[in-house]
């Protein structure tokens, strides 16, 4: 009995030992399954990683870092396009045929070659370029290399002799940008008041659009505007003496500048008086803060597709200019503008004037072509929307 017994226990042993064998044998094949099916899995990932995407492709993904302004994006987009035509390329076309040395060496030759742009547009352009390249070997490493970049022409700076000097409108281009029948300012009230500031202070185009609420000041009596570089990243003054108080020109309070500002709402006094034209939709400063202006010029015809000298900066000429006309001595100007007096040491010695002085001596400044206008656009700025 007690041999049958334990006949009994090493069969039911066998069996369990055989049950457990089976198990085994059942979870080994489903793990060499499951392994097939990683592997295949692994294998189409890398298979897409390695895929060749189209310049479309690229192109959308370069064009949407890093929140690029729109306007931005738009043209570098249109540059890129432009040279691509010219190469026999298109967004179809895979992007492994711009990303090759003869390729981007012919574009570049193109670019530099180009006699209806200046060099500091076509270094652009290269850069622009130099960033598409980069951005799709950042974007897709196991394909791209940056070695493509490597023996390309250099492009050459235009040479400060050769770059056309920034020109002061005429009479004729004043009325005309100032014409109250055309509409541009009645929508831009802030580059309005922008180019305003600029004719009766010369002031460059960022130190006019920095100010801020506390920049508006009362000095001996008399309103002013501080232009002070105290905002980095933001406000950005060529030299020390562009930092200065001016006194703001009776014409301007007429016209109601101090009015605009004050009925502008805002919390606090650092807060930006030209906010949408100065800093872009992510807040930071807008270097494109004119451009809307320079296509009403165009389509004013006021800039020509040759007439790249008229600019904003094209006020500070006038402001020059019209001081000197007018009377008001050099030392004076220099002061106004921002510039180191260009007057012997001991003019500019005595060169520390009150702001009394500086306001007289302002006051003389006038532009008599626009006289009918301004007093037009008094009434219409009173009435504008803010």
């Amino acid at each position: 009995m007690q041999n049958e017994s334990l006949t009994e226990q090493e069969l039911q042993l066998t069996e369990r030992e055989k049950r457990i064998v089976e198990m085994e044998q059942k979870i080994y094949k489903q793990q060499k399954s499951l392994l097939r099916v990683m592997r295949k899995l692994v294998a189409i990932q890398t298979a897409k990683r390695r895929r060749a995407p189209t310049i479309n492709q690229v192109m959308i993904r370069f064009l949407n870092k890093n929140g690029n302004h729109s306007e931005e994006a738009q043209r570098k987009y249109n540059a890129i396009m432009h040279y691509l035509n010219l190469v026999g390329l298109n967004l179809t076309n895979s992007y492994t045929a711009l990303h090759d040395e003869k390729t981007l060496f012919k574009i570049v030759t193109l670019i530099t070659s180009r006699t209806d742009i200046q060099g500091d547009q076509q270094i652009r352009h290269v850069r622009w370029l130099n960033e598409l390249i980069k951005f799709a070997v950042f974007a897709y490493p196991d394909i791209y290399k940056t070695d493509v970049l490597i023996g390309l022409p250099p492009v050459k700076k235009t040479p400060k002799c050769s770059k056309r000097p920034h020109t002061p409108y005429s009479n004729e281009q004043l009325k005309c940008i100032f014409d109250t029948s055309k509409k541009f300012f009645y929508k831009n009230p802030d580059i309005f008041w922008g180019c305003m500031i600029a004719l009766f202070t010369g002031s460059r185009k960022n130190a006019v659009f920095t100010l801020q609420y506390k920049d508006i000041i009362l000095r001996d009596g008399i309103w002013c505007i501080n232009f002070i570089e105290d905002c980095p990243g933001i406000k950005k003054l060529k030299t020390e003496d562009s930092e200065r108080a001016v006194p703001i020109h009776s014409t301007l309070i007429k016209m109601g500048f101090l009015d605009y500002v004050n009925r502008k709402p805002h919390i606090t006094d650092t807060e930006f008086i030209f906010r949408k034209v100065c800093l872009n939709r992510h807040g930071v400063l807008n270097s494109h803060m004119t451009r809307s202006f320079f296509r009403f010029l165009k389509q004013i015809g006021v800039k020509g597709v040759d007439n790249n000298q008229y600019d904003f900066h094209s006020f500070r000429k006038n402001a020059n200019i019209t001081m000197e006309k007018c009377g008001i001595l050099r030392s004076y100007i220099d002061k106004i503008i921002g510039w180191q007096s260009r007057g012997s040491e001991g003019e500019r010695s005595y060169s520390n004037y009150t702001m009394p002085q500086l306001a007289e001596q302002l006051e003389l400044l006038h532009y008599p072509c626009l006289r009918a206008e301004f007093r037009k656009w008094k009434k219409i700025m009173a009435t504008i929307p803010l």
